[in-house]
């Protein structure tokens, strides 16, 4: 993968992939020409300093880029929404902000990731080439970001945590950099608006919504300070609430083979190529052969209804994170994707325990969601290629397979629907 970071007076052999990974999309421009430039430790020649993060713990292992705009904001970026964060996470967390405020850690660090321009850009052209820059315009005065250094994934999108120079919270920008995650970011900010007063619980107020060189970029205002964690991901929320985004933006229920739902589905997977792509419609042809006339309540869900997803202020709920909501599914997906989401991306469990939790799960829960127990099976069978149909779509935007739904993992499972009674 290109980026600039092997013309830095260090090898790139020594920074991990998932820090040339936010380089790209973050620093790189689409055409491949780069006007800033991203390198260790210091700048080209020619070129002058614009941004400079400590890398967290080193660039072989990075994890976070800490901005040195400040000390204020630097003890932000890693200090900020601790409550989030598991226990261990958080005491780690708490004396790494104590390092920078302190202004010891950066000097313990000694590895940086430094952005630059050319030298002769002026000011006034920044916001034109650099994506804070652009965003301080947007929210009226300088920032700094703080940026997690995440593992490519198939959902993988830079979100940078805003910090003005005194370390107080700015935002939240999303970027969507590819085409499914272009896809994903404009969701996104659209489910924002259609359900913030729909629901009850809070969301984070969707402060811009735009494009900037080939990159969609969603920003949403600070959660409270005091945001806390859900501490049991073993015990969802009162299935009252999901069920409540269900109704958010209306209700109907019709035979499955006439929703628009069933309809969309199709056409996503016949429209994509390769083996698992045409297993899912293989497995959709008997299910709507067996199920078609079934009658199924649709409304909207969440998408990713996750515990990692919401938090409590007191006795406030918030949720954030709208990117994969839609307002036509079967009623109860959320309740099914909590449990899959803990088996698969929590734990790191292979694909056939999320499948069995999804079973027990549809078994056990759906009731609530009003879903007659002889319908169940099915409701499951349909989040099950929901989930696989989104997979692929975000491997052929781009965003390659997730480490645990694949398809070899994925196959064995579609050929069990094809048997499906």
């Amino acid at each position: 993968m290109r980026t600039t970071l092997d013309d830095g007076p260090h090898p790139a052999v020594e920074s991990s992939e998932a820090l040339h990974t936010l380089v790209t999309q973050l620093w790189q421009p689409a055409d491949g020409t780069p006007t800033i430039r991203a390198t260790l430790d210091r700048a080209p020649a020619g070129h002058r300093v614009v941004e400079r993060y400590a890398i967290v713990p080193d660039p072989a292992r990075a994890r976070f880029l800490v901005p040195l705009t400040t000390r204020a904001s630097a003890a932000a970026s890693v200090g900020r929404y601790n409550g989030l964060r598991p226990l261990r996470t958080r005491a780690a967390r708490t004396l790494l902000g104590l390092g920078f405020r302190s202004g010891l850690a950066p000097l313990l660090m000694r590895r940086t990731l430094v952005i630059s321009a050319p030298g002769d850009l002026p000011d006034a052209s920044l916001a034109d080439h650099l994506l804070t820059a652009h965003l301080s315009g947007i929210l009226g005065g300088p920032l700094a970001a703080g940026i997690s250094v995440r593992e490519p994934d198939p959902n993988l999108k830079p979100i940078l945590q805003l910090f003005r120079p005194d370390g107080q919270p700015a935002g939240f920008a999303k970027i969507g950099w590819n085409e499914a995650t272009r896809r994903l970011v404009t969701r996104e900010a659209r489910a924002t608006a259609a359900v913030r007063h729909a629901v009850p619980a809070r969301l984070p107020e969707l402060v811009h919504h735009g494009s900037w060189r080939g990159r969609e970029v969603v920003v949403t205002a600070p959660l409270p300070p005091g945001v806390r964690r859900h501490p049991d991901p073993d015990r969802p929320l009162d299935p009252r609430i999901p069920l409540s985004i269900a109704e958010s933006t209306g209700i109907s229920t019709m035979p499955l083979a006439e929703s628009g739902y069933w309809r969309r589905l199709a056409a996503e997977a016949g429209g994509m190529a390769g083996e698992t792509p045409a297993a899912i419609v293989a497995a959709m042809r008997r299910i709507e052969a067996v199920h078609g006339r079934t009658r199924v309540r649709f409304g909207r869900w969440h998408g990713d209804w996750t515990p990692w997803n919401l938090g409590w202020d007191g006795q406030d709920l918030w949720i954030w994170d709208w990117e994969h909501s839609t307002a036509e599914v079967p009623v109860g997906f959320d309740l099914l994707h909590w449990r899959f989401q803990v088996a698969v991306a929590m734990r790191d469990l292979p694909l056939d325990d999320g499948v069995e939790a999804v079973r027990a799960a549809a078994r056990a829960e759906l009731g609530e969601a009003g879903v007659p127990a002889g319908d169940r099976g099915l409701l499951a069978a349909l989040y099950l290629l929901e989930m696989f149909v989104r997979t692929c779509r975000l491997e052929q935007g781009g965003g390659g397979w997730h480490s645990r739904v694949f398809p070899e993992a994925m196959l064995p499972i579609l050929r069990e629907m094809e048997t499906m009674g």
